[in-house]
């Protein structure tokens, strides 16, 4: 893997006045009704987009903290060490999404981010977004309904403790599905960016696992397969995993 930080010239300097208002990720990044204030306030706190290839490192677990990153494109994963040392997946990331929020407490990343594909993201110095937030009521908004979705994803993810694999694969699918309709794109038919090892890894299930359920949910007819592409062909069907107890959720997000 490479390490961005350690490559001089890597950081390419945003095109400011243009990047926000034109940003395919805009209606996902920026709250809605933004004003040309607030875009004003965006161009003066974003210092630049950082360009990754696949398995480029954004930031590193311990890695002092410093911004906030937006992905514009592309998809990223975070991991840390679990409780034997091993890297474990703790979250995908896709166009749109704030990453690095968890490192503002105590100052310092608890994760390793990489790239899964080329990708590029916006870095936005957290001293600077402070100020922004303190002049705009709609990007403070914009910031607690982001840590509101970390919040609910690090439940979610708990949630699967009390999951067999089947209904934690179907939980994923129907989370991406969710997550690539929002973004305008198809939640019917999509490719799967993550390797099924870093789908193992973030299910808690052997790559074999994941391999057989994959092809359990095709022969039942639930998905079509393509190795990465993937095709929900019964919608229903998988959320009916998910409500076969009145104590699960319908969708893990």
């Amino acid at each position: 893997m490479n390490d961005l930080s350690l490559q001089p010239g890597i950081q390419v300097p945003a095109p400011l006045r243009t990047s926000c208002s034109r940003c395919v990720a805009r209606d996902l990044c920026l709250p809605s009704g933004v004003n040309g204030q607030d875009l004003a306030l965006l161009a003066g706190m974003i210092g630049y987009r950082r360009r990754l290839q696949r398995d480029d490192i954004l930031f590193r677990k311990e890695q002092p903290f410093a911004m906030i990153y937006a992905v514009r494109y592309g998809h990223l994963k975070s991991s840390r060490p679990d409780h034997h040392g091993l890297p474990h997946v703790t979250a995908f990331y896709m166009a749109g999404e704030l990453m690095g929020l968890d490192a503002i407490h105590t100052g310092r990343h608890g994760c390793t981010t990489t790239a899964l594909e080329d990708s590029e993201v916006c870095e936005i110095p957290y001293a600077r977004f402070q100020q922004a937030m303190h002049d705009s009521p709609a990007l403070m908004h914009r910031f607690h309904c982001a840590m509101s979705h970390e919040i609910a994803r690090e439940q979610a993810v708990l949630l699967y403790a009390d999951m067999n694999g089947t209904e934690r694969l179907a939980s994923l699918l129907l989370d991406l599905s969710a997550r690539y309709a929002e973004r305008g794109f198809s939640g019917r038919r999509f490719n799967l960016r993550m390797s099924r090892a870093d789908i193992g890894d973030y299910l808690g299930l052997t790559i074999e696992s994941v391999s057989r359920l994959l092809g359990r949910f095709r022969d039942e007819g639930w998905i079509a397969l393509d190795k990465r592409d993937i095709e929900l062909l019964d919608h229903e069907g998988l959320e009916a995993l998910l409500t076969m107890s009145d104590d699960k959720p319908l969708i893990a997000q």
